[in-house]
C-alpha cells in the first residue's frame, strides 16, 4: 500500500520540482497543489464505493427481501363448488396494498391490508392461478414484492350414481322420476306430479287421479267425464258417462281413442 501512493504522489513531486527550479508564479504553484489534494480525495472515493455495494448485494442476496407468504397449505385438489378460503400476508414489511390477478368467478378478495384473505365458492373444474403481488403504500404503489402465485386444481363435483326413485302415487308399483318434476310409469306414461290429484300427463292433458291403487284407478277428465281403469286393463279404459269401453291410442300430440260401442275411433283435445 505504501509502495501505491508513493507511485501515485510520484508523477506530482516531479512536476514540484520542476515548477522550483522555473520562474512559475507562486499562484500557480498553490492552485496545482490544491488540485493534487482534490485527485487523491477521488481515488480514495473509488475505492470506497465498489466495497459499499457489494455489502447492499450481499444483504438483498440473504433474505430481506420482501415477499408474499401464507400459514395455510393449499390442498393439491379441491371440489367445485365448495367453499374456500385463504389467507396471505407479507414478510419483511407489511404491505399496505395487494394485486391480485386471474381471480376466477366465484372467488373475491376483501381489500383488507389487516386480514387479506380471498374468500368465495371454487368454480367449475379445472386449474386455475392467482397471481399475488404486495405493494408497499396505499394504491399498488412503491416497492413490490415478487408474485405469489396460487394455483388450485378444481376437481368436478362426483355425481351421484344412485337412480331417483319414488314410491308411486299406486300402491305396488315404482315410477322413476326422469328429471324437473317429472315421472314416467311403465303402463300409464309420462306425467307431471306424483302426489295424486291433479296430475299433467303427457298425452292426455290435465287429470284427476283418484285413489293409489293403480289396479283400480279412476280418473276425473274434463272432456270425457270420469273413467276407470287399471295397469291390467290400460290402455282399455271405461267411460262412466255412456258406459262404454274406449281403446286409448294417443300419443303427445294427438289424442285419439276407439269407441267398442260404436266401433269408430274419435279424436279429444287435451285437458
Amino acid at each position: 500500500m505504501q509502495l501505491k501512493k508513493k507511485l501515485h504522489s510520484l508523477p506530482w513531486l516531479t512536476l514540484l520540482l520542476l515548477l522550483q527550479r522555473t520562474p512559475s508564479i507562486p499562484l500557480a504553484k498553490n492552485l496545482l497543489l490544491s488540485f493534487a489534494g482534490v485527485v487523491e480525495k477521488v481515488w480514495s472515493w473509488k475505492m470506497i464505493l465498489p466495497a459499499a455495494s457489494s455489502i447492499g448485494t450481499w444483504h438483498a442476496l440473504s433474505g430481506a427481501s420482501p415477499y408474499v407468504t401464507s400459514a395455510q397449505e393449499v390442498p393439491s385438489s379441491v371440489t367445485a363448488g365448495d367453499s374456500f378460503s385463504f389467507s396471505f400476508y407479507s414478510e419483511v414489511y407489511s404491505a399496505e396494498s395487494y394485486q391480485i390477478e386471474n381471480l376466477p368467478d366465484g372467488l373475491s378478495y376483501n381489500n383488507d391490508i389487516n386480514g387479506p384473505k380471498i374468500t368465495g365458492t371454487l368454480p367449475v373444474a379445472g386449474t386455475y392461478s392467482i397471481s399475488i403481488t404486495g405493494y408497499r403504500h396505499p394504491e399498488l404503489s412503491g416497492n413490490k414484492t415478487p408474485v405469489y402465485s396460487l394455483t388450485l386444481n378444481v376437481a368436478e363435483a362426483e355425481k351421484s350414481e344412485q337412480t331417483e326413485t319414488t314410491s308411486s302415487l299406486w300402491s305396488d308399483s315404482k315410477t322413476i322420476a326422469t328429471g324437473s318434476g317429472w315421472y314416467r310409469s311403465e303402463w300409464f306414461g309420462d306425467f307431471y306430479g306424483n302426489s295424486g290429484g291433479w296430475t299433467y300427463h303427457i298425452n292426455h292433458g290435465w287429470l284427476y287421479l283418484n285413489g293409489s291403487d293403480e289396479a283400480n284407478l279412476w280418473f276425473y277428465d274434463e272432456k270425457l267425464g270420469w273413467l276407470f281403469t287399471g295397469k291390467e286393463l290400460f290402455p282399455r279404459i271405461y267411460r262412466s258417462s255412456n258406459s262404454t269401453w274406449l281403446y286409448d291410442q294417443s300419443d303427445a300430440t294427438t289424442r285419439k281413442f276407439w269407441d267398442y260401442s260404436t266401433s269408430e275411433n274419435f279424436l279429444s283435445s287435451k285437458n
